[in-house]
């Protein structure tokens, strides 16, 4: 690839399949608003409806005046941004077997970064998840105990009055997901074609499972996320794509710009699991 053949909207296109392919925060999130952003700073409007309220009806009465609905407005801010830069010498290209390979892994590298960029940012919302939305796993997780946590999981999503129809997601560290692939192990009849099928621990017990590197660490503590996807909105934006030829160098390079903003809308859809893996007995 050169500058000459440079299309952005491909290369924009190529960018953010190859960070959709790797996100997992984000793609869990809400992602309605996304489309109109243009720049950081920008505010998107998220609307929500008030509860609403049922009474006892009688026959041959005149029922009451309609509760009016209220919209609960609130803010998406696009506080994010960040950039990457690549580029790669005509001599290097020219000795390279395929110098477009070589584009193209720059791209596919670039997609992985950016999905890193925002799964990180999301995962931080950790420290603003309410102490009543969190369940306790510093005693230790094992693959003995760990589909407790599974079931106390279901538990608080039903007492939040979550619907059966709202997939539930959890999204764990590798250490966490371990302990799920041994549990299932030890509890399937036929174990060859578990370990054959590899993803052995994607769905249990109705909830999602997803592994992630970028989950937040806090000591030994994993602070894994249970929710759905109505409980975080995100919305982002390729916003810049720029081919160029630098003035003091022999090649091609390319600059691109993110930007993002989350926010909490659903608090009581949103669990935080404090996990500790422990060694196992």
């Amino acid at each position: 690839m050169s500058v000459v053949n440079f299309i952005p909207e491909i290369w924009a296109t190529g960018i953010l399949k190859e960070r959709d392919k790797v996100m997992v925060a984000a793609k869990h999130c809400n992602r309605d608003y996304e489309g109109t952003l243009k720049e950081k700073g920008d505010r998107v409007k998220i609307l929500t409806v008030g509860e609403v309220m049922s009474y006892d009806y009688t026959r041959n009465q005149d029922i009451q005046a309609p509760d009016q609905l209220t919209d609960e407005a609130q803010w998406l801010d696009i506080d994010m941004a960040k950039y990457c830069h690549i580029g790669i010498d005509d001599v290097d290209k020219a000795q390279a077997a395929n110098g477009n390979k070589l584009m193209a892994e720059g791209q596919r590298k670039l997609g992985i970064t950016m999905a890193d960029d925002v799964d990180q940012d999301i995962f931080g919302l950790h420290a603003k998840i309410a102490a009543s939305q969190t369940i306790d796993g510093t005693a230790g997780i094992t693959a003995a105990n760990v589909f407790n946590f599974l079931a106390e999981i279901r538990q608080r999503f039903k007492e939040a009055n979550v619907p059966n129809s709202e997939t539930i997601y959890l999204e764990v560290s590798p250490a966490v997901y371990t302990k799920f692939v041994l549990a299932r192990i030890a509890q399937d009849t036929d174990n060859s074609k578990t370990i054959d099928r590899g993803e052995v621990a994607r769905r249990l017990y109705g909830i999602e499972v997803s592994e992630s590197n970028n989950i937040v660490k806090v000591g030994d503590v994993y602070k894994c996320f249970a929710r759905t996807k109505a409980a975080i909105s995100f919305a982002s934006q390729l916003t810049e794509v720029v081919a160029y030829k630098p003035e003091r160098r022999f090649g091609d390079a390319i600059k691109s710009l993110q930007i993002w903003g989350k926010k909490i809308v659903r608090p009581k859809e949103l669990f935080l699991l404090n996990a500790k893996p422990v060694a196992e007995a």
